[in-house]
């Protein structure tokens, strides 16, 4: 009798947290952090994405839609590079976001002419997709491409990042 209440007690403490529900647009401030220029290299560029949770926890999709725009609000042909790895990849879990936490991801893309012939792209605007609704953030870029075909960027799966929130 007691070792089944000690198998049932050590059952039940290693239960995992249930996930808390999708986050909301609404709940979520999104900002770009250039890190002083440490995205910045031969021929590179990119940003820091970061989504601050100001509402109770959540959750997002590891890999949140991203678009980038031009000053005239029309999507740009940019589109997010595969994963080098592992294809089609292991399955991407939500990431979890506690109140006054953020979550964040990597945007890098080519900046410079490197194609043969090239294909320069001014953005003016980025947006992440959160359910139904889009966060827009201002951003300064240009990504390059060849012709006739969608300008890259890499975005590896969001992580958390402790801390509390600014304001």
């Amino acid at each position: 009798m007691i070792l089944l209440a000690l198998l049932v007690t050590s059952t039940a403490a290693q239960a995992p947290a249930p996930m808390p529900p999708p986050c909301r647009a609404a709940q979520l401030r999104l900002s770009l952090d250039g890190k002083d220029g440490d995205f910045n290299g031969m021929s590179h560029s990119g940003v820091e994405l970061s989504l601050r949770n100001h509402g109770p926890d959540c959750t997002l999709q590891a890999l949140p839609t991203i678009a980038f725009y031009d000053a005239r609000g029309h999507v740009l042909p940019a589109t997010r590079r595969g994963p080098v790895g592992m294809h089609p990849g292991p399955a991407m879990l939500p990431v979890r976001i506690s109140g006054g936490h953020r979550a964040a991801t990597a945007l890098r893309w080519v900046s410079g002419p490197v194609f043969p012939t090239n294909r320069a792209l001014r953005a003016a605007s980025v947006t992440v997709r959160i359910g139904n609704t889009s966060l827009r953030a201002p951003i300064t870029a240009l990504l390059y491409g060849a012709p006739g075909q969608s300008a890259g960027f890499d975005q590896p799966p969001l992580r958390t990042i402790e801390g509390m929130a600014a304001g």
